[in-house]
């Protein structure tokens, strides 16, 4: 029986930005960070189950309402990412991982997303394997255009990378590790929630900039000739004007001529 444990801030931060990630990066798949997977263990008269913080199943389609997720009926999914804490990564790096090597998940991604509580400390930050029934390779390293490093998922097409390192600023905090996807195809980051949300407001801020710009636009066009063409009445007021002087005059000059002086 998988128990849930509370975890840390930064924990639910990468797990919810890799859980929205995946789904815009696949939509059509099965992508979970909240439903137990199911699954049958040798010896075992019952389903055993776990609870991977994000997995993606590339040939399940989508289906929202899954309340827990059976590998048996379904395949193992492609890929798992586990995001390690204080409180979980000898869970983590011990069943966990095993579970998913005998059942046939193809990748794990490891995130320490406090750098703590690991042999080693801090040296350890983001890695992950590439898994068979019989071993366990180490996933590749990627340099991104910006030259960071990273971790490349062969079964994702996609690089992991840690952007940020925030210490902790007073008592009872701890260090916040911020992960990042990176899309080799398009050399651009997949973004969160909130970058989302920013660059929808900022197109909608954008749009309703230029509606307004072209509605000025069409109003200087609109009063530009309305002066034109009262321009051009005035002019044609003035040129009658002029015609009725000089046919006045020429009238008076014939009569004067006709009338003699």
């Amino acid at each position: 029986m998988d128990v849930r444990i509370p975890v840390e801030p930064p924990h639910a931060d990468a797990t919810v930005y890799s859980r929205n990630a995946l789904r815009h990066q696949f939509p059509g798949a099965q992508v979970g960070d909240d439903l137990h997977m199911l699954f049958s263990e040798p010896g075992k008269p019952q389903q055993s189950r776990l609870a991977p913080d994000v997995f993606v199943a590339l040939n399940v389609p989508r289906r929202d309402t899954l309340a827990e997720y059976d590998a048996d009926l379904l395949g193992p999914p492609d890929f798992v990412l586990e995001v390690l804490s204080r409180s979980t990564w000898k869970h983590d790096l011990g069943r966990k991982l095993d579970c998913y090597q005998g059942i046939g998940v193809r990748e794990c991604l490891l995130f320490n997303a406090t750098g703590e509580g690991l042999p080693g400390g801090a040296a350890k930050e983001l890695w992950g394997f590439s898994l068979t029934p019989e071993r366990r390779e180490p996933l590749g390293e990627a340099v991104l255009p910006n030259g960071a490093r990273g971790v490349y998922s062969a079964v994702l097409g996609l690089v992991a990378y840690v952007t940020e390192r925030t210490p902790p600023s007073g008592p009872g905090e701890i260090w916040a590790l911020t992960m990042r996807w990176h899309d080799p195809a398009t050399a651009e980051d997949i973004p969160d929630y909130e970058e989302v949300r920013a660059r929808a407001a900022q197109a909608k801020e954008a749009k309703a900039q230029a509606e307004e710009a072209q509605a000025r636009a069409e109003a200087e066009a609109q009063r530009t000739m309305a002066e034109a063409e009262s321009a051009r009445a005035e002019a044609e007021r003035a040129r009658a004007e002029a015609n009725e002087r000089r046919i006045a005059e020429l009238e008076e000059q014939l009569r004067r001529l006709r009338d003699g002086p």
